[in-house]
């Protein structure tokens, strides 16, 4: 490749300042949706660069984008996007690793910031694509891609890449199912259990019953389908008929249309246990509608020649245990890719305090150094052949 042994010493030269994002938000963790800090870092480190920031992307709390690499504007040039994400988990800190994700992410930045000035200072015109960096919240919770999609600032884009923490294997790139959560509350009448129950409503009952048919319904769902609760309030005492109880539900399919018939079927067995317990109930929506992944096999071989360069060891192929990311709904704006990356040593199981402390290890700046170097090739084969990118874009339009 022509620029990538320059691109090497960029990434060289600013790996410690990567480093020192990492461990510094491994220490001091923010969970989804309050991630002020760990942003404001993140953008320090980026404007130290010359890279200049814009913050609150439409109303956003806690996003950002980094103008990495810009044109003269005197000519309409691709765009491509590094994706950073940040956020923690509660009681656990980094448990996902966005931590690392975020510092991979900020040095694939630096780099491509760096080798751009480097061929610009040479008398050349630097990198011919644009590149952004751009700070994206709340991925654990309510989904902050999902507002950001929403508000159009994808809209512009021709490629989007980042890298994940796994902790068991590598891949390059992830599929994930669509998602919808909400939180059903059931509501009665308050009564002594022992006293007089016949003068109360149960909201426990009614709870109950919905669950049950929900567990009923699985046995009528295709295999791809997910569903999984937990009961947040189940009443305050045993000798008292609960007036109010709660839960919260998550249902996630393959295909986003199939979950919309499966969320109408849940509403109904929630709606047939309130008729049948007496009760009343509210179900509101929590967080956003996260997409499935739109899968491009034309980037994904890229990627994957682009480990096997890097010498990483990695499966190929979509991947069968399948989770849900807020990616997915900007894989249906712009291709978009989600590789991960085996930490070293023995096996981990993300979101775990374990998959954390691994976030401390001196071993993870070899994995920050090798997450970068799998963005910024990639990106930098986009620039170099660029016929590649029109093939991943007519795959996507097809």
């Amino acid at each position: 490749m022509k620029y990538w042994d320059h691109a090497l010493k960029q990434l060289e030269a600013y790996k410690e300042e990567a480093f020192a994002i990492n461990f510094e938000l491994a220490a001091h963790p923010e969970i989804s949706g309050q991630e002020e800090q760990s942003a404001n870092f993140i953008c320090n480190v980026l404007a130290k660069a010359g890279i200049s920031v814009e913050r609150e992307l439409s109303g956003v709390k806690h996003s950002f984008r980094g103008t990495v690499v810009k044109g003269d504007g005197t000519e309409t040039r691709p765009k491509l996007a590094i994706l950073c994400e940040y956020d923690a988990l509660p009681n656990i800190g980094h448990g996902c690793g966005h931590c690392a994700s975020g510092s991979i992410s900020t040095l694939a930045a630096l780099t491509l910031k760096g080798l751009h000035e480097e061929l610009r200072l040479k008398g050349e015109s630097g990198l011919p694509m644009d590149v952004d960096i751009i700070g994206t919240p709340d991925e654990e919770a309510t989904g902050g891609k999902v507002d950001l999609v929403n508000a159009g600032e994808f809209n512009d884009y021709d490629f989007a890449i980042m890298v994940h923490m796994d902790g068991v294997e590598s891949r390059p790139n992830s599929a994930f199912l669509a998602l919808d959560c909400y939180r059903v509350a059931f509501h009665g009448v308050p009564a002594h259990a022992a006293g007089e129950p016949w003068n109360g409503v149960n909201a426990l009952n009614g709870m109950n019953l919905a669950l049950q048919a929900i567990d009923m319904l699985r046995q009528q769902t295709r295999p791809e389908t997910r569903i999984g609760y937990y009961v947040i309030n189940g009443g305050n005492a045993s000798n008292v008929i609960p007036e109010y109880t709660e839960f919260e539900l998550c249902v996630r399919h393959t295909e986003r249309a199939y979950l919309d018939t499966l969320v109408e079927k849940i509403t109904n067995c929630i709606k047939g246990a309130a008729i049948a317990t007496g009760t009343t109930y509210e179900m509101n929506f929590y967080g956003n509608s996260f997409d499935d992944m739109k899968w491009n096999e034309t980037g994904t071989e890229l990627i994957a020649q682009v480990y096997d360069e890097l010498g990483i060891p990695h499966e190929n192929g979509k991947p069968t245990d399948l989770g849900s990311s807020d990616i997915g709904n900007v894989s249906k704006i712009c291709p978009a890719f989600h590789p991960t990356l085996r930490l070293k040593g023995d096996d981990k199981i993300c979101h775990t305090i374990g998959f954390a402390k691994a976030m401390t290890e001196p071993t993870i700046k070899t994995s920050i150094e090798e997450g970068a170097s799998i963005i910024t090739k990639t990106l930098l084969y986009l620039m170099e052949e660029p016929n590649r990118l029109e093939a991943i874009k007519a795959e996507f339009d097809a």
